[in-house]
């Protein structure tokens, strides 16, 4: 019976889908001819989608139509286009696409970056605000330093315990920037490379990947969630169901932990702490669930984003010696080998050199290369061309971090381009200095990343530690490839 429903449903879904093709709205933007039925979707599935967009802005510029099943899209290829759209227009554009596999089937939908724009997520998104907040991660500085610190040294033990054969960085800088976050957002000590938290949040997060993929057929015809798991080509519902559970568990188990502690009297400060102290002993249980899922996101895109951004740092280290070298003057010159840098350094740009490297890492290797989609809920115009209401905006981070307009020679690692000449840079003043890649790097409009700020210090503080301790090398023949990224989401 639900196979029988399915087809039938598929059926008046392509109907619709020939229908939108024929009576197609007109003045769209320039894009590659569509297929008749499928549209564009052989484009959409193919790997590192952000690659095939910045093929198709060379033949078509910075907006770019295409359409897959009838469902339209615009690709925005120039930081221009994104904040013209994104941010100017962001009262009717703020809001997500209902990708069936990433939500009704796997539940990441409950996730901040994932969930529609109204009153829940406005919610979720102030209570981010005192933990995170522009002013107030001072507060942090201490326990991420310490953090950082516990990091650099199990670093070095591991190193130390891998002999003359080369140690891969991966797990380690996955396992740290996890216990990093599980100890900020829930108070947990983790101890242990094995431990349980930490091997939920790297299992949840593959999970998350996996259903955020745009290639799932459900995604393009939703009739399809009706097959039961056990029908033909419905292997998405077992996949689906089990990334639900993962997210559940991830969502509970840290957060029972921070009850716990609290109940003893012995929960140090976090993010879950303070939204609990927040609410009182009045808290219902939908505050309860608000705490629950404000606090697996923070943690989620925490630990990922900084996982990330220090992965792509160990391989620019090693293609780019030269610039390691001279990151680690820079300290030298400043700490005279007595301290390790802090974040009072930052603070008082006492490091101008690394400030501008870890600028230079989020521009040469975003840690969201195709952002995360965004859909128009009214219909609107730009330059002329019709933006229907309902047409998925993709911002490709990938094409503007890699601008010419912006940054010249993109495809150099070269920190010197956010620096003056007075401070060995490429620039003749501060007004010459390009963009500063944060202002694409963390999303556009209301959508922004909240957990900016703290993400910059956590990611600043492991490149400023490790420079100082440690020199990045390569075992020779095992030089590393630049980097790769997974299709759609994060690298």
């Amino acid at each position: 019976m639900f196979a029988h429903l399915a087809v039938v449903s598929g059926v008046l879904f392509l109907l619709v889908v020939l229908l939108r093709h024929v009576f197609g709205t007109s003045s769209l933007p320039p894009g590659p001819r569509p297929i008749p039925f499928v549209g564009n979707v052989l484009d959409m599935l193919k790997p590192q989608g952000w690659a095939t967009y910045y093929d198709l802005a060379k033949q078509y510029g910075d907006v770019i139509y295409l359409s897959a099943l009838g469902q339209p899209m615009i690709i925005l290829n120039s930081h221009t286009a994104a904040v013209d759209i994104l941010a100017k227009q962001s009262a009717i554009s703020s809001n997500r696409p209902e990708f069936v596999m990433a939500g009704p089937i796997a539940g990441t939908d409950r996730l901040a970056p994932l969930r529609q724009y109204n009153h829940t997520l406005k919610t979720m998104r102030r209570q981010f605000i005192p933990f995170i907040g522009t002013q107030s991660s001072t507060h942090l500085w201490d326990v991420v330093d310490q953090l950082t610190q516990r990091f650099i040294k199990k670093l070095g033990q591991e190193v130390k315990a891998s002999g003359s054969e080369g140690f891969d960085p991966r797990d380690s800088i996955s396992w740290a920037a996890s216990a990093i976050s599980l100890r900020l957002i829930y108070g947990y000590d983790s101890a242990v490379e094995d431990d349980s938290l930490v091997n939920t949040t790297r299992i949840a997060f593959d999970s998350f990947l996996r259903a955020n993929e745009p290639s799932w057929a459900v995604n393009w015809i939703p009739p399809l969630r009706h097959l039961p798991s056990w029908f033909p080509l419905a292997g998405f519902q077992k996949l689906g169901e089990q990334g639900r559970k993962t997210l559940d568990a991830l969502a509970r188990e840290p957060l029972e932990y921070t009850k716990k502690q609290m109940g003893q009297g012995t929960a140090p400060e976090s993010f879950a702490r303070g939204l609990f102290e927040g609410h009182g002993t009045s808290i219902t249980s939908e505050d309860e669930s608000s705490v629950e899922w404000a606090s697996v996101t923070l943690h989620g895109g925490m630990a990922n984003t900084h996982g990330s951004v220090i992965n792509s740092f160990f391989m620019a280290m090693s293609l780019y010696p030269e610039i390691q070298k001279r990151a680690q003057a820079e300290l030298d010159r400043v700490l005279h080998g007595e301290r390790l840098p802090s974040p009072l350094d930052r603070r008082m740009g006492a490091l101008p050199y690394i400030d501008a490297l870890c600028k230079e890492l989020l521009r040469w290797a975003p840690a969201v290369p195709s952002g995360v989609p965004h859909v128009m809920t009214e219909n609107s115009t730009y330059r002329g061309w019709t933006l229907p209401k309902g047409t998925y905006i993709i911002a490709n981070l990938w094409q503007v971090s890699d601008d010419a307009t912006i940054y010249p020679d993109p495809h150099e690692f070269r920190p010197e381009r956010f620096l003056t000449k007075a401070q060995g840079g490429d620039c003749e003043t501060e007004a010459d200095i390009p963009m500063d890649p944060i202002k694409a790097t963390f999303g556009y409009g209301r959508r922004r990343c909240p957990g900016q700020n703290l993400a910059e210090l956590l990611i600043w503080l492991s490149v400023a530690m490790t420079l100082s301790v440690y020199k990045i090398d390569c075992v020779k023949g095992q030089e590393p490839r630049p980097s790769e990224y997974e299709n759609w989401v994060i690298s």
